[in-house]
């Protein structure tokens, strides 16, 4: 075993990624839309983030993706991101 760093260099991950969420009764993920925003790579070593998200004026809720690696999808060529979860404060440090 080895230790992958993520896919970003200094404190800020500078890597973006549009993804859709799609919510089942009982899970919340994220398949992403473009196939090289995150890595090139068939695989992604995501860490734990909070993302904040404005819902109305001044009122915030927090995307949390866990850390997790992620191996691209051989006919989508995406990735999908599980466990996520949406709460009032963030669980993971933001970025």
């Amino acid at each position: 075993m080895v230790h992958v760093d993520c896919q970003g260099a200094g404190e800020m991950c500078r890597k973006a990624s549009r993804v859709s969420l799609i919510s089942t009764d009982t899970t919340l993920y994220a398949t992403t839309l473009d196939t090289v925003g995150f890595t090139d790579l068939d695989i992604l070593n995501m860490p734990s983030r909070s993302f904040s998200l404005e819902i109305d004026e001044g009122v915030y809720s927090y995307l949390n993706i866990p850390a997790q690696v992620v191996y691209r999808d051989n006919t989508t060529l995406q990735f999908t991101l599980t466990g996520l979860s949406f709460t009032g404060r963030p669980l993971y440090g933001n970025n």
